[in-house]
């Protein structure tokens, strides 16, 4: 039977938990659950626990803690930053960095992005759906949608040992040989991975990423990606390489 997982934004420790209207809703009509069932909580902060269903109201329900599980492992640390696609790509680009792994999603404006009204919350739900299922307790951090252009003129004062990985498609490299390369001289061991738009970025954009002091430029192959692709294959080829497949 599968095990059913709740993220609770609180403090989880021995004792009782209240769960919200949205939670309530989901144990209740959407699992079916009833009192004296048992299902898991978890956050990034408290880690999993097992609880008991006390009681269950229309708005709110109550559970009591019964044990500590604990934590499954933090993913490498690896930001994604990514031009925000349309609704549905975006959603999905959200679950399936969370289940790749890594730490910090990021939404940013180019001079090509078209689809600029995004939500981080909406984000950060997609996030913890992906968390829910996959059995993770680690959710990644939803930064705020930023110009890309800023980000890159301050980048060393958002982290300066941070390697950021250029995934570029005019390059023509190995990009497993490239990227073991470039571990050997991350001593920092912190990473962001960079994709672009439809349409690619442009050339006073790819000056600037081309000045930043820690990039490595890699390859995804001899084909043409779309976002959401491109962000899988990258991901799965860092962790497969460098990250925490290795």
């Amino acid at each position: 039977m599968k095990i059913i997982r709740v993220y609770i934004n609180k403090k989880i420790a021995n004792g009782f938990i209240e769960l919200d209207q949205s939670q309530t809703h989901y144990v209740k009509n959407v699992m079916r659950l009833n009192i004296g069932d048992n299902f898991n909580i978890f956050n990034e902060n408290d880690g999993e626990w097992i609880v008991e269903l006390l009681e269950l109201n229309k708005k709110i329900s109550k559970v009591k803690t019964l044990k500590e599980i604990g934590f499954k492992d933090k993913p490498s640390d690896i930001w994604i930053l990514f031009a925000p696609v349309k609704k549905l790509r975006v959603d999905f680009i959200a679950q399936k960095i969370t289940e790749l792994g890594a730490r910090v999603i990021w939404p940013v404006i180019t001079e090509r992005t078209q689809y600029k009204s995004i939500k981080e919350s909406k984000i950060l739900s997609n996030a913890i759906e992906a968390a829910e299922q996959c059995g993770l307790t680690f959710i990644p951090k939803v930064n705020k949608i930023e110009n890309l252009e800023y980000i890159l003129d301050n980048w060393d004062h958002f982290d300066s040992e941070r390697t950021l990985i250029f995934c570029d498609e005019k390059c023509v490299n190995n990009p497993k040989k490239q990227l073991e390369s470039i571990k050997k001289i991350n001593k920092s061991n912190k990473w962001a991975i960079l994709i672009g738009p439809e349409g690619g970025f442009s050339d006073k954009e790819r000056e600037k990423i081309n000045s930043i002091k820690n990039l490595s430029i890699i390859s995804l192959g001899p084909r043409i990606l779309r976002s959401d692709t491109a962000i899988v294959s990258s991901l799965s080829l860092f962790h497969s390489t460098i990250g925490d497949w290795v």
